[in-house]
């Protein structure tokens, strides 16, 4: 964890400066900025701590490990 979740929060920025820098303008208010941020931090640790969870959960291989895979596509 201690390497995905600074991982997850290096791609979505990058994400976001490439978005900024092809429009060449902000695409969003100033005010939304912090809002924003906090969200990629808590989805991040979220979206990770998620999988592992997932991960703990079918540490044996079972039949229906895939359906949890369809969900958690679904609900990212």
């Amino acid at each position: 964890a201690l390497v995905d979740i600074p991982l997850f929060w290096t791609l979505m920025c990058l994400m976001f400066g490439i978005l900024v820098l092809f429009s060449q303008t902000c695409p969003l208010p100033a005010s939304t900025i912090l809002p924003l941020i906090i969200c990629i931090i808590g989805y991040g640790i979220s979206l990770v701590l998620l999988v592992y969870l997932i991960a703990f959960k079918f540490h044996r291989r079972r039949s229906n490990h895939y359906i949890w895979s369809l969900i958690f596509i679904l609900v990212s």
